[in-house]
């Protein structure tokens, strides 16, 4: 019978005298099957170099029914140091205590006696991620909680908030403005450079409520490009429509210079009028950027006749776009789409995966930039390019799955069961150890079961933990089955109710807890 987690809370531990609180999303694996991401909180005491990390009010559910199992607390953590973060590893023998919730009288920790649980926990960045693996083996199953309190996605990546941006620019600096810019994006309303005042007096940003298909807002945003006067209008040039996560800089009255750019630099103090910085922060590795647009040319240009996108994800250091120098060595990682058609009315979605290199650089800040064209200063003054829904993508699927060094001759990554004939003289115990597979997902989890019924499961986990697939091989044959696998009608067993209290028979119609000398835990109402 499947049983999964669906109430975890993570509180902080009533013995702290100090602590540090991370908010994010755990994840569950129970026997291979995976239960609805949560979001939780974590809270890590630290106390002389060690650590305490307590788990309360922890619930099994089987089936439609509650299995509350109690507060797991695990202590005099031991923490060393990896290139700069501080890592947690424990294997520790505990009782796990009930529950403080108000109604439930039996917490099923309480009669398990000492439980193992194996821990592997890592705190970095400047302190504020927390990232944590837990094995906890309970009522005879193989119980993995995954967490990871990083941020996996662009804010406002809807397009559903906006706020207003007023400008003053002009040749004396007369010419008032205002545009709807959308909150952590930014354009020339909002721009610097020595340019700016030429520049940021015409609206680029609308808000729209144009949606893309099967969209839960209803809203997005329509970037246009225009026309520009300088000089008292002496001078006059086309300018993309450009929207970014970083801000854009005007610094020449040569469209392709590059010292007009968007650029993002994490030590710029400046805000927007939202009070947000030109920035975005980003310490994941996503697999791929996807995107819903519209692009509306209003006038064809063969010549130019794309619209573009790119997401650079840096080590936080400046960068920026049009490049005016090599980046190379502070990319991470890279996703570009420079022909994005026109396609009139129609929406269409664009998914663009990321290449990465410099494995030794950590992410930290990723800039993201449209624009309604992909050469500067081209195409028309009066295009239009809708956006909507802006998401990065992390994959949670296997690449491969091998046997001795063999891949499954019919693998597929959409193909999720598989038999595998031992023969006659290996056991899955034997086989078990040649087992290996590659995850697809940059940073994906695999996630191994060993089953009853000579069954194997690999739950892929995405690293943002909200996807994941499960591929089972079924062994057939052998000269033995999987070891150390009891049946649960050893003859030696203790009844519960609900109360806690022991009994030696069930009444028709009520719930008991049925412990078997094995140390399995079954739940069950009396028919």
């Amino acid at each position: 019978m499947r049983k999964f987690f669906t109430s975890i809370m993570l509180l902080t531990s009533s013995l702290a005298a100090t602590a540090t609180d991370y908010q994010g999303t755990l994840a569950v694996v129970i026997n291979g099957d995976v239960a609805q991401p949560t979001t939780n909180l974590i809270t890590l005491n630290e106390q002389d170099g060690k650590y305490e990390l307590a788990l309360k009010n922890f619930i099994l559910m089987e089936g439609d029914e509650a299995m509350p199992v109690g507060n797991i607390v695990l202590k005099d953590v031991q923490a060393t140091d990896e290139q700069g973060a501080i890592v947690l590893e424990t294997n520790q023998d505990i009782l796990i205590e009930a529950g403080d919730i108000p109604g439930i009288p039996l917490w099923l920790g309480t009669i398990l006696g000492p439980v193992p649980v194996e821990l592997r926990a890592v705190v970095s960045g400047d302190g504020d991620i927390l990232t944590a693996d837990i094995k906890i083996p309970l009522a005879d199953q193989d119980v993995q909680v995954v967490f990871d309190s990083r941020t996996f996605q662009l804010p406002n990546s809807g397009f559903e908030e906006f706020h207003t941006v007023t400008a003053k620019g002009g040749l004396f600096g007369t010419t008032t403005a205002t545009s709807e810019e959308p909150n952590n994006w930014h354009s020339f309303m909002s721009c610097t450079g020595s340019l700016a005042s030429m520049v940021n007096t015409v609206p680029h940003t609308f808000i729209s409520t144009e949606v893309r298909p099967g969209s839960n807002g209803s809203k997005s945003v329509l970037v246009k490009s225009g026309t520009v006067s300088m000089l008292g209008g002496f001078i006059t040039a086309t300018a993309n429509g450009t929207l970014t996560t970083g801000q854009l800089k005007a610094g020449d009255g040569d469209p392709a210079s590059t010292k007009n750019n968007a650029f993002i630099d994490l030590t710029n103090e400046a805000k927007d009028a939202n009070g947000d910085p030109f920035y975005t922060v980003l310490n994941t590795l996503p697999d791929a950027i996807s995107v819903w647009v519209k692009f509306k040319q209003g006038e064809v240009v063969a010549e130019h006749p794309y619209a573009t996108m790119s997401a650079v994800i840096t080590d936080g250091s400046y960068y920026q776009e049009p490049t005016d120098k090599d980046y190379s060595e502070i990319i991470v990682g890279e996703a570009r789409n420079n022909k994005i058609e026109s396609t009139g009315d129609e929406w269409q979605k664009i998914t663009v995966p990321f290449e990465y290199a410099n494995k030794d650089k950590l992410p930290k800040a990723i800039l993201v930039t449209f624009s309604t064209n992909a050469d500067p200063g081209q195409g028309t003054s009066n295009d239009e390019l809708y956006i909507d829904d802006v998401e990065l993508i992390y994959n949670s699927s296997l690449a491969d799955l091998s046997i001795n060094g063999e891949t499954l001759s019919n693998f597929d990554p959409d193909t999720y069961n598989y038999e595998y004939d031992l023969g006659d003289d290996t056991t899955v115990d034997e086989i078990i150890d040649n087992i290996s597979y590659k995850v697809a997902g940059k940073e994906a989890h695999g996630i191994v079961s060993v089953l009853e019924n000579n069954t194997m499961a690999i739950a892929v986990l995405s690293a943002d933990l909200l996807s994941s697939h499960t591929y089972t091989i079924k062994f057939k044959g052998g000269a033995t089955g999987i070891e150390n696998i009891v049946s649960a009608e050893n003859t030696g067993k203790t009844i519960y109710n609900l109360n806690g209290q022991k009994v030696n028979s069930m009444k028709k119609g009520e719930v008991y807890i049925t412990k078997y000398a094995n140390g399995k835990i079954v739940k069950s109402i009396n028919k």
